[in-house]
C-alpha cells in the first residue's frame, strides 16, 4: 500500500502533466458557436459541440521549474 506522500506526489505529477496551465479560447473550427453550419447541425468536431478549445500557452510548456529534475 503506498504512503500519503506517495499518493500525493502521483496526484501531484498528474495535475503538472495534464491540467496544470491549460486555458480555453473560442473554437476556430466554429467561431465559438459548437455547430458547423448556421442551421445548428452538425456539432462540430473540433471542439465536440462545447464551442471552446483548450490550449496550453508557450510559456507553460513544461512543468514548473520547482518540480523538474536536474
Amino acid at each position: 500500500m503506498l504512503s500519503f506522500k506517495e499518493r500525493k506526489q502521483i496526484r501531484a505529477e498528474h495535475y503538472f502533466r495534464f491540467e496544470f496551465g491549460w486555458k480555453q479560447r473560442s473554437c476556430s473550427a466554429c467561431n465559438g458557436s459548437g455547430y458547423y453550419d448556421s442551421s445548428a447541425h452538425p456539432l462540430c468536431g473540433a471542439c465536440e459541440g462545447t464551442g471552446k478549445e483548450k490550449y496550453k500557452p508557450e510559456h507553460h510548456r513544461g512543468y514548473p521549474l520547482a518540480q523538474r529534475s536536474s
